[in-house]
């Protein structure tokens, strides 16, 4: 499970972390878990005038996107819900949507979540370690 900030950065910073997140999903080095929440931020995310203005996505670019997204990622249907964080409640549906789709990881640049490190058993990270992680796997370290 990776969150919206990882995930709208990967479009757009090739050469960062991001990407090769995304470049190890597409390879299917690691099965990628969201939910219709996180999709719907995601396209809205998308559409913010300042992603707009830096990164000037093409609708065709978008939807090609969320097609490759809806034919390769595992997509929960949000029937979890959870009230864990408090301090900024709306990153709760990360943690719902990791539980829900039985994630083994939540990969995150937020403080909030990274903070839990753990939640019924799911590890959470940051980009760094997960693609570290990935690697190691690769070589069969």
């Amino acid at each position: 499970m990776i969150d919206t900030n990882l995930f709208v950065s990967g479009i757009f910073a090739r050469n960062s972390l991001a990407a090769r997140l995304q470049d190890f999903w597409i390879r299917q080095e690691f099965e990628l878990v969201i939910s219709l929440e996180i999709l719907k931020e995601v396209a809205r995310v998308l559409r913010y005038p300042r992603i707009t203005q830096r990164f000037h996505p093409k609708e065709e670019n978008i939807r090609r996107f969320f097609r490759l997204v809806s034919r390769k990622a595992v997509i929960t249907r949000d029937a979890y819900e959870t009230d864990t964080l408090t301090e900024d409640p709306t990153d709760n549906k990360f943690l719902a949507c990791a539980l829900e789709g039985k994630a083994d990881y939540i990969v995150s640049g937020d403080s909030h979540l990274r903070s839990l490190k753990h939640f019924h058993g799911i590890q959470i990270v940051d980009a760094a370690t997960f693609v570290g992680k990935i690697a190691e796997k690769a070589a069969g370290i």
